[in-house]
């Protein structure tokens, strides 16, 4: 390689990194609560196969209740997904807020037996909602 292509590649590869093409790249937030959403998915899926595996007499409570866990979690993954589409910019950050804090308290509610007291979800993403106002 002659110098002057080793001080070109030199100077793409400063190039790259300068305008963020090299390491340290910034998750998302969208995709800091996709990585979220996959993280309580696990959560759920591990307490159903510990839930199925045991001999409770509790056991079709308990996954009565992972099921509704399930379909909460599904309404939150819809809402996080819809959010870059219809939520306006400046509000964006306010539903991020609203969808971890509901993806938190599904992951808490999870190892909770069927009489448990359960968190309930955030005000803000009730009865299949989500209000920002």
């Amino acid at each position: 390689m002659t110098p002057r292509a080793r001080t070109f590649l030199a100077l793409a590869a400063t190039a790259l990194v300068a305008i963020g093409g090299g390491g340290g790249c910034q998750t998302s937030r969208l995709d800091q609560l996709r990585s979220k959403a996959d993280k309580v998915d696990g959560s759920l899926k591990k307490e159903r196969n510990r839930v199925l595996a045991s001999s409770q007499a509790d056991r079709d409570a308990r996954l009565s209740r992972l099921s509704g866990l399930y379909t909460t979690k599904s309404m939150t993954d819809i809402a996080l997904a819809a959010v870059p589409f219809v939520i306006e910019e400046p509000q964006r950050d306010m539903a991020y807020d609203v969808l971890e804090e509901a993806y938190d308290t599904i992951d808490w509610n999870i190892p909770l037996g069927p009489n448990d007291p359960q968190r309930p979800m955030p005000t803000k993403l009730q009865g299949s909602t989500l209000r920002l106002n």
